[in-house]
């Protein structure tokens, strides 16, 4: 059988959303997914609307506040180091608007 490729054209609001279920999906599994989806949504903060990075932030302070972050030695470390990207990606943008 021959593999198809098949592409995805999403814009930018619908791929914030599906960012969004993804880090969702992580929070809480003790594997390599949340360093993975991490990985991703770092590289697509630009893109993301002001809106989406709130929800992202407030959905990680429930996982800190609940403790559900996964192993406190490897996934909690991962999780720290996205919110404080998250809050620097915010402090630019309203930096970038004064």
């Amino acid at each position: 059988m021959k593999p198809t490729e098949t592409k995805i054209m999403l814009d930018d609001e619908d791929m914030g959303t599906l960012c969004i279920c993804a880090l969702r999906y992580c929070m809480g599994r003790e594997t390599y997914m949340p360093s993975l989806v991490i990985g991703i949504c770092t590289g697509l903060l630009p893109t993301f609307d002001d809106r989406d990075l709130y929800v992202m932030l407030r959905d990680c302070e429930f996982v800190f506040e609940s403790r559900r972050w996964g192993d406190d030695y490897i996934d909690r470390p991962t999780w720290e180091q996205w919110v404080e990207r998250l809050k620097e990606e915010m402090k630019r943008r309203e930096t970038d608007k004064s």
